[in-house]
């Protein structure tokens, strides 16, 4: 519903009567240029008038614009007009069932950041032609500035809102007040884009605009020479500058065109996609166009509404999944014949729970690692935790879809674990598998070890070692070693097959290692590239980390990342008494790789 309180001191009032939704002649009087246009009578109050004009409504704090178009009862109310004083046709005044005005685009500018002390708001209007086989063309009465279809403000009002109503239609009350504040349209009303054009112009009884009496002088903006059936115009941009007082205001506006007869024009189509990217392609979701056409997704979340009339459409999205909001219009341009495509690709949802389930491995053997913790979060929600069981394996179930990571802690000592990232699809499964970087398990045994050096930038060296400190057995004398001060089982002798990368390091040499107390060095066999055979042993019992031989490589021109050896214990030998004992079996391999600089 509405209130209407009129205030003298701002609205303009016209002293003639004038053309409501446009100076709409029909057909007969828009092609017969034989008959005199229309005389309005003087001193007629503009008020007759304002139930025939579009009228909008902005709200400055909300960005809304909202735009009624006028009834066809008031239209009926309109005064019959006489044609050079002799009976003719009544003059079309058309309202919602003939035009369409679609506001879009409203901005408002900072106080003064466009003319001193005022706030600059403008909006983009397209005028949508609804009737078939009817085009809008430039009017022939009132006389038009420039040729095209016509719009231009008849008055602008301060407005409030001082209550609503709850329940039923939600109507809310709207009160012309006396001003609070000066409105004019700013020279975004202009014309046909030229310089200088859209200045006020006499679409009525007065002679002068610049006279300070002039009151049926408007600001003006000229739209397409032809609005086609069932079409919308290009968009243009309209403005008023008003004072930072005014929270909202309204216009009326006028559209001037004549009808003439026009072929029909084919309709266009709407088509595209639905999706979320927490949940994929949305199905059955409703679309809806601003024109009254619908359809619904299909299971790959496409749709196609045809049949939509040329012009620029809204298109809107409702019965969505649960969890799922929906997005903000879209405006498209539909041409005659054509496809516009209105895509909503980032509907925000909340992604249905899933699984994600794997195993927690050592990279040692890939030995499962049981009783570790397992922790999936995305987005900071709360971490859903598993525990891996005897063999590894862990679920975790109702897990958040989306992105996000695992964490891994509860792991045997030594042990480490990287923070794997996932994706988990909405309502869906994903099997994350981890493996854990652990300590060289070593089992009892005299330990085989190497210990790489820099000797030079292109050259390396390696000491194959086995220390006779980290086992004991009970049928060997353990020896006092004087050279290392050590006391342990001792080591007389061991033959080695050692592996390494040709690719990277050539073979050069090989000496005694330092604080070794083998008397002569290894005897090696390095004639096939990459393996080396070697002898060692030695007169005395040798105790403690006896070194074998140290090898020296040149290393290979341009050769990096990491190298090292592969060993196997061919024979190890010590003894007790006059008895030697092969101790092979209890030797352990712990040799370590080497980055090379």
């Amino acid at each position: 519903m509405e209130v209407i309180t009129r205030r003298a001191s701002v609205s303009r009032r016209l002293t003639t009567a004038v053309v409501a939704v446009g100076a709409l002649f029909t057909t007969a009087c828009a092609t017969d240029k034989s008959v005199a246009p229309p005389q309005l009578p003087g001193n007629s109050p503009v008020s007759q008038f304002k139930p025939m004009a579009f009228t909008a409504d902005i709200d400055i704090r909300t960005g809304k614009v909202v735009i009624a178009a006028p009834t066809s009862a008031a239209n009926q109310n309109a005064p019959t007009l006489a044609l050079g004083g002799s009976e003719g046709p009544n003059l079309s005044l058309l309202g919602g069932e003939a035009v369409r005005l679609v506001p879009s685009n409203y901005t408002a500018s900072a106080v003064g950041a466009v003319t001193p002390n005022k706030i600059r708001v403008t909006f983009d209007i397209s005028i949508e032609n609804k009737l078939p086989g009817v085009k809008f063309i430039t009017p022939t009465w009132p006389v038009a500035p420039a040729a095209g279809v016509i719009l231009f403000p008849l008055d602008y009002t301060v407005t409030t809102t001082p209550g609503g109503v709850t329940g039923g239609d939600g109507n809310v009350i709207i009160v012309e007040q006396p001003s609070y504040g000066g409105i004019e349209p700013s020279i975004d009303w202009n014309g046909t884009r030229a310089a200088g054009s859209g200045a006020p112009f006499n679409f009525f009884n007065d002679v002068n605009c610049a006279l300070a009496t002039s009151n049926d002088c408007f600001r003006w903006e000229a739209f397409d020479l032809e609005v086609l059936p069932l079409t919308g115009s290009t968009r243009q941009t309209i403005g008023f500058d008003i004072d930072a007082s005014v929270a909202q205001f309204r216009t009326r506006m006028i559209v001037a065109a004549d009808l003439a007869p026009a072929a029909a024009v084919p309709p266009g189509t709407i088509a595209g996609t639905v999706s979320s990217p927490s949940r994929g392609p949305l199905s059955g979701v409703t679309v809806t166009v601003s024109s009254g056409e619908t359809a619904v997704t299909s299971a790959t979340g496409t749709y196609s509404i045809g049949a939509v009339n040329a012009g620029s459409r809204t298109v809107t999205l409702s019965n969505l999944p649960s969890g799922c909001t929906a997005p903000s219009p879209l405006t498209v341009s539909v041409a005659s014949g054509a496809t516009a495509t209105a895509s909503f690709t980032a509907v925000v949802c909340t992604g249905l729970p899933g699984t994600i389930s794997g195993t927690v491995i050592s990279n040692q053997g890939s030995t499962p690692i049981a009783g570790a913790t397992v922790s999936a979060s995305n987005g900071g929600g709360t971490p859903v935790t598993a525990v891996t069981s005897a063999t590894g394996t862990y679920t975790l179930a109702n897990v958040a879809s989306g992105a996000g990571t695992l964490t891994i802690t509860a792991l045997p000592t030594g042990c480490t674990a990287a923070s794997p990232a996932y994706t988990l699809p909405s309502g869906g499964a994903t099997t994350v598998n981890v493996t854990a970087s652990c300590p060289v398990v070593v089992g009892p045994g005299f330990q085989y070890n190497t210990t790489w050096e820099v000797i030079s930038p292109t050259q390396v060296a390696v000491t194959l070692r086995i220390d006779m400190r980290t086992f004991n057995r009970p049928d060997i004398i353990d020896y006092a070693d004087p050279v290392n001060g050590v006391t342990s089982d001792p080591l007389t002798g061991a033959g080695l097959t050692v592996l390494y990368d040709n690719t990277k390091l050539t073979y050069v040499a090989r000496t005694i290692p330092s604080g070794s107390a083998f008397t002569s060095n290894a005897t090696i066999n390095a004639s096939v590239p990459g393996t080396l055979t070697i002898i060692a042993g030695g007169s005395d019992l040798i105790s403690g980390n006896v070194g074998i031989t140290r090898i020296i490589f040149n290393r290979v021109a341009g050769a990096t990342g990491s190298v090292g050896t592969t060993t196997t214990i061919s024979s190890a030998a010590s003894r007790t008494g006059s008895t030697t004992v092969n101790i092979t079996s209890s030797v352990v391999n712990v040799e370590t790789p080497f980055t090379l600089p």
